[in-house]
């Protein structure tokens, strides 16, 4: 038991610090979100599935992706992860059709109805995951996409999906079709101060809610990489009570002009959590994993508006998500 915690702790880093290590300094992205159809070999059943990709072009052929899929509710399941792939793609039809495959690793998170006392358990593990998408750009950076994903977990359920879905470049191709690298640069954060609020949902059978809010200070290293420190008040739920502060480090860029700004960080999360037990409950410290995706857009040179998702990766079946937004100021 002790050897299979410390695997799966030590693929929750490796997994963490991989989505953020993927992207380097070349240019051009993609952007698109997908849903569709989900098969699961077990229980052997039906569900919806959806999510999202990042998609940074390397060269005309190859590129690196960042995805975030839903694999719905099966039963006594509920799945979610992301996704760290490469691919490489063959051009037709004056670069308008775009044929890939993808292979990389998927870093899961399934809430398991338990049967040994406990009603639920937080699981986490990594498997591959193997794609294939077909890819129609239309002249305006508008794009259509359909795909196929096939997930193998030795430790859960395998599943395959099917999904179509719509995107768009973010940086402008030279020429028609898909973009093949080096095009804008992006713009530093500077020095950032950000308040937000929203909700928490912890990820239990029932995913019961609350009242969340936290701020955050943004400094960055360059065009590319932030850090922040951050302080979050997860509110009280049903399951528990928990703040803490986070330090993390992110890969980001800039579009636009500067005007929109998407990133990716993690880092360590420290908080002081009261969640139910058996009999009562119980307090202390914990540290956890605290994964955040964000957008931001500047309303003027000083003042922009946030948008984060947090997952938090715990240890002790208490994985929670936050969603926060709110307004900063750069200076």
């Amino acid at each position: 038991m002790k050897k299979e915690y410390r695997f799966a702790s030590a693929s929750r880093w490796f997994a963490t610090l991989g989505c953020i290590a993927f992207v380097n300094a070349a240019h051009a992205q993609e952007l698109s979100v997908l849903g569709g159809w989900l098969r699961a070999d077990r229980p052997g059943e039906s569900a919806y599935s959806w999510g999202f990709t990042y998609l940074q072009a390397l060269d005309e052929y190859d590129g690196l992706s960042y995805s975030w899929l839903n694999e719905g509710h099966v039963q006594d399941n509920h799945r979610d992860g992301f996704a760290l792939q490469y691919w490489r793609r063959a051009l037709f039809f004056d670069r308008r059709l775009a044929l890939a495959a993808g292979v990389g690793g998927y870093y899961y998170f399934d809430t398991v109805a338990s049967a040994n006392g406990r009603r639920y358990v937080d699981s986490h593990g990594l498997g591959p995951i193997f794609s294939l998408s077909a890819t129609w750009f239309t002249s305006e950076r508008l794009f259509y996409q359909l795909r196929l994903n096939e997930i193998i977990v030795p430790r859960s359920y395998n599943t395959f999906s099917a999904m179509f879905g719509i995107g768009y470049e973010l940086d402008a191709p030279k020429g028609s079709g898909a973009l093949s690298g080096g095009t804008s640069d992006s713009a530093s954060s500077g020095n950032e101060i950000t308040a937000m609020a929203g909700w928490t949902e912890v990820n239990s059978l029932s995913s019961p809610g609350a009242f969340a809010y936290g701020f955050e200070y943004r400094h960055g290293f360059g065009r590319y990489i932030d850090a922040t420190v951050s302080w979050i008040n997860e509110g009280h739920t049903q399951l528990d009570t928990r703040s803490g502060a986070a330090a993390q480090v992110w890969l980001r860029r800039s579009f636009f002009d500067d005007r929109l700004s998407l990133g990716v960080g993690a880092g360590p999360y420290y908080a002081l959590d009261t969640h139910r037990i058996r009999g009562g409950t119980d307090t202390g410290g914990r540290v956890s994993v605290l994964l955040t995706m964000s957008a931001a857009y500047n309303v003027t040179r000083h003042w922009y508006v946030r948008a984060s998702w947090n997952r938090v990766m715990t240890s002790y079946d208490k994985d929670s998500d936050i969603y926060l937004g709110g307004i900063g100021y750069r200076f």
